[in-house]
């Protein structure tokens, strides 16, 4: 559970800070986990849809709904586990 709230937390940090070319995108504490190749992904397709002008705001936009559909499964495992 607390892996999940990581995972969503990155993503809802990459939403509200800024963007720069040469961002890391997940803390090397946790290395185990492969968030920074989601991100990656989540990068490359904003990057291969958008021009060059709006590819960050897709990136952020995407980020933000992996964000949300992370805390929906968080609040799918609560409610099963605990209703």
């Amino acid at each position: 559970m607390v892996l999940l709230l990581y995972v969503a937390g990155n993503a809802f940090h990459i939403v509200f800070k800024t963007y720069q070319e040469d961002d890391e995108f997940h803390h090397p504490t946790l290395e185990i986990l492969p968030v920074h190749w989601i991100m990656d992904f989540l990068l490359f397709i904003s990057r291969k849809l958008a021009p060059a002008t709006y590819f960050v705001v897709l990136f952020k936009t995407l980020s933000f709904l992996y964000g949300l559909f992370i805390v929906g499964v968080i609040i799918l495992i609560l409610s099963f586990f605990f209703f």
